[in-house]
């Protein structure tokens, strides 16, 4: 009896260690076979609402480890960590809030590679003022073999904050 309840417990610990080794979730296993223009766009979802909500560990898992990020009046911001203290010091702003959508997405004929233009808005107090930003981005994006991933970025404004 010891040896037929074993080989179900031996079975099931085999499965749960191959589970946690496995990096790609089932929602990127499943963009693997749809539409990657829509997954591109669910991806840009979350992402948004993550940055709304100030998650900047769930922001950052959007990014290739060796991302590029382009911003005004800043050299280029390149790898995760730099990208990330970008970042934070962005959330740390008080009264910071950001959105962003893309407006369009080209995907590459290898169905492998894919780039956005979207829009964005930000919000900061200044001097007890809330200032709001509008603005533009540029997003490459590439699939990693599990999911896609931002390969490079480019913000700029459209002008300066305004009051509002």
């Amino acid at each position: 009896m010891r040896a037929s309840l074993g080989a179900p417990i031996l079975g099931a610990l085999m499965w749960l260690a191959a589970a946690a080794h496995c990096p790609a979730s089932a929602a990127d296993n499943e963009s693997a076979t749809r539409d990657p223009a829509e997954a591109i766009r669910e991806v840009d979802a979350r992402w948004s609402e993550d940055l709304f909500a100030g998650r900047l560990d769930r922001v950052m898992e959007n990014y290739d480890d060796n991302a590029a990020f382009l911003v005004h009046g800043s050299p280029v911001i390149r790898g995760k960590p730099a990208i990330r203290a970008w970042f934070r010091a962005r959330l740390d702003t008080p009264g910071y809030s950001a959105r962003f959508r893309p407006t369009e997405i080209i995907v590459a004929a290898s169905g492998d590679m894919a780039y956005e233009l979207g829009e964005f808005e930000a919000t900061v107090l200044s001097d007890g003022r809330r200032m709001h930003v509008k603005g533009k981005h540029l997003v490459t994006w590439k699939w990693n073999g599990a999911r896609w991933v931002v390969t490079a970025e480019s913000i700029n404004t459209d002008g300066p904050a305004v009051a509002g």
